[in-house]
């Protein structure tokens, strides 16, 4: 009987992360890596990156800890016959294991799925034979490594599991506190990551830790147990503990959210699979129906249905650069992705959370982009709609310059027939105004009009979340008083104690507001960081950890958030 231990040079990953060649998308179905009979080029699963400096790496093993990357890891010996029709999850499925062989060098799994999957016919994916006979629609090959790495994983999740926990027994505080003005700073730190939850940590503290613009979600009336449950434990158990002078929160407040936004969602992904902030952010805008950013064709007024204002929590931009420009900065891409649609804002957002344009989750379509530290909401982008004639501001012939005038708007708000929508914001353009003025006479001194000076709106950056490969951290800006502030980074896995417990840390990033000075004004900056990168050394060598916090910002900054201060929304 023999016992297998997995070669140490066999470096195939369970997970898949780009399409196949044969165009079929299998990110989707978790299932492990495999050979095409017909193409043995094609036996890499993963969409490779070509830049030498990003990470291979997964949450599981992640660490930005010289020590914990230095420590060895040792395989885990198993008897091939104990395994037989095991069950072994990858991804979302479950498969069962049908048999083990060598064909040539390459030791092999036989597995079915327990559903039907696209891209594997049952053969050998070496020699094309059917070694053992399975399910064509179901059954496929993989390596003895793939296996080993998913039972392996299965364990450390079970392990992960045990001696959790619960939410009453969670650090709680149900006082409602401020955003913090001061900054955390060190070690344990922050929100400490659970297995692979960092794309939700660093998106919960880019949210919450210093800005106010998304505490509405925490207070919104809800009717449904599990949403209102999910809403106590975020805001008690996860935020009001950030804010406090504590400043840590507990791996299993997050296990806990992520169980309570599965109950809620109906997904149990949730719970145990690595997501990307997006899904998280549209959770959120699901379950609350929280959607502040709205956007509507150009020189349409809202229907009374608001049938014609699409809604969003976040904008997805896109932009293929055809020019293949090295480099550009988030406030181009975002007025490309307005007009090419076309739309415009149909309200002055309180916020704006834009998401780089992305071939696949962790590949952009700039190589860097410089993140505005201020957008200005102009004419060219919101749509100013007059509650009276329902003329636009973009409309042929139409001046621009509309105005704000709350007294005559409350006198004659009852017959005006304006669409049952915040959509919009409520002024007057020139014309309508000067009819309602002409014959106040002496009353004219009881109305405050002012004209809408829309450069006067600006949505201010506050945060910047980053993916290397599937490790997300976070660049936050702390605000004090005197309108003074100071950018911090943040990552929930910074380091790991014994592969188990995940070590969050919070610093300084002094030279933040220089990067950007630099970016802008430079024209050979990113040249310039080309070419270092480039160098036949390991980036440990290239760059010193500044230096690579300022790579992760300009390279792998893929949300970048704004805040409109001046705005009060409900």
């Amino acid at each position: 009987m023999a016992t297998l231990k997995p070669p140490k040079g066999d470096k195939t990953s369970p997970r898949i992360t780009g399409p196949s060649s044969n165009g079929d998308k299998l990110s989707s179905t978790g299932t492990p890596p495999y050979y095409q009979p017909d193409d043995p080029s094609s036996n890499n699963s993963t969409v490779a990156s070509n830049d030498p400096t990003r990470s291979d790496r997964s949450d599981y093993n992640r660490s930005t800890s010289v020590n914990s990357r230095n420590q060895p890891t040792t395989g885990t010996n198993i008897n091939t016959d104990d395994l037989m029709n095991k069950t072994v999850r990858f991804g979302k499925d479950l498969c069962t294991i049908k048999g083990y062989f060598k064909c040539g060098e390459d030791e092999l799994f036989a597995l079915e799925c327990e559903r039907s999957i696209r891209g594997y016919d049952g053969r050998c994916p070496k020699c094309g034979r059917q070694h053992v006979v399975l399910d064509y629609t179901r059954g496929f090959y993989a390596s003895v490594n793939s296996v080993y790495d998913a039972i392996q994983q299965q364990k450390l999740e079970k392990e992960r599991l045990y001696g959790r926990k619960k939410i009453e027994q969670l650090r709680c505080i149900k006082e409602n506190l401020p955003p913090l003005d001061q900054p955390l700073l060190g070690v344990n730190k922050g929100i400490e990551g659970d297995s692979n939850s960092c794309y939700m940590d660093a998106t919960i503290f880019c949210m919450f830790a210093y800005c106010n613009v998304f505490d509405s979600l925490l207070h919104m009336r809800t009717d449904k147990e599990p949403i209102e449950k999910l809403q106590q434990l975020l805001r008690e158990n996860i935020v009001h503990v950030l804010r406090s002078n504590i400043g840590f929160v507990e791996r299993d407040a997050l296990y806990n959210l992520r169980a309570q936004l599965s109950e809620a969602t109906s997904d149990p992904s949730f719970k145990e699979m690595e997501k990307d902030p997006s899904e998280f952010l549209r959770a959120l805008e699901e379950l609350f129906h929280y959607a502040p950013l709205k956007t509507i064709p150009p020189d349409q007024s809202p229907n009374p249905n608001a049938s014609n204002v699409t809604t969003n929590i976040m904008w997805e931009m896109f932009d293929a650069n055809p020019q293949n420009l090295l480099s550009t900065n988030i406030a181009s891409i975002f007025r490309n992705s307005l007009s090419e649609i076309p739309v415009k804002l149909a309200t002055i957002p309180p916020f704006l959370i834009l998401v780089a344009p992305r071939h696949t989750r962790s590949q952009r379509s700039y190589r860097y982009i410089i993140p505005d530290r201020q957008i200005i909401l102009d004419n060219d982008i919101v749509q100013l709609v007059c509650v009276k004639c329902e003329k636009t501001n973009h409309g042929q012939d139409q001046p621009h310059d509309f105005y704000l005038c709350n007294t005559c708007y409350w006198k004659e708000s009852q017959s005006l027939s304006i669409a049952t929508t915040d959509a919009k914001v409520l002024c007057y353009c020139g014309t309508c105004l000067t009819k309602l003025h002409k014959d106040l006479s002496h009353e004219i001194v009881n109305h405050t009009t002012r004209k809408i000076d829309m450069n006067k709106h600006k949505l201010n950056l506050f945060a910047v979340l980053c993916i290397e490969t599937s490790h997300y951290v976070a660049f936050v800006k702390c605000k004090q008083q005197n309108q003074r502030h100071e950018w911090l980074f943040f990552d929930s896995m910074s380091d790991r104690i014994h592969n188990e417990k995940n070590i969050p840390l919070v610093d300084r990033v002094p030279d933040f507001d220089r990067w950007i000075d630099d970016a802008e004004q430079n024209k050979y900056f990113f040249q310039d960081l080309d070419r270092i990168r480039s160098q036949a050394r390991p980036s440990s060598q290239k760059f010193d950890e500044n230096a690579m916090r300022q790579l992760r910002l300009f390279r792998d900054g893929a949300f970048f958030f704004y805040e409109n201060s001046s705005v009060n929304y409900q």
